[in-house]
């Protein structure tokens, strides 16, 4: 439980220092963009990093979310709290959104893709009694 509310407080800091250190470019063209990152090299490399970061743990609360939903369809036993604070992941996406659509989209996106890429259902079978 505590692994998972360290990804959501994760999830959400990173996902704000990256849109507060993405330059913003507006109207958006591709060579401004890309001479941005150019020019401030630190700034560029702590979003990419904090992008990083953030898009696993945030990975790892939607993967959660899926396996336990699964899960407890089957019948298996669910803690009710982990399954909350792993759907808090979508109370992080929507104050995200409200700062910057395009970056948080991104972010939720990959997100998800990686999420979905590393679900195991068969890993929580094999040890049920984990619970």
């Amino acid at each position: 439980m505590r692994f998972k509310l360290c990804c959501l407080f994760i999830g959400f800091i990173c996902g704000y220092l990256m849109i507060s250190w993405m330059p913003e470019v507006d109207p958006f063209r591709f060579t401004n963009f890309i001479t941005e990152f150019i020019f401030n090299p630190l700034k560029s490399f702590l979003a990419m990093t904090s992008f990083f970061v953030g898009f696993l743990a945030n990975a790892i609360l939607i993967r959660s979310a899926v396996e336990e939903i699964v899960f407890y369809l089957s019948g298996h036993e669910v803690r009710l709290g982990e399954l909350i604070v792993s759907y808090g992941v979508v109370a992080n996406f929507y104050f995200l959104f409200q700062m910057n659509v395009i970056l948080t989209g991104l972010f939720l996106i990959f997100s998800i893709v990686y999420g979905m890429m590393s679900i195991d259902l068969q890993r929580k079978r094999k040890f049920k009694n984990n619970l």
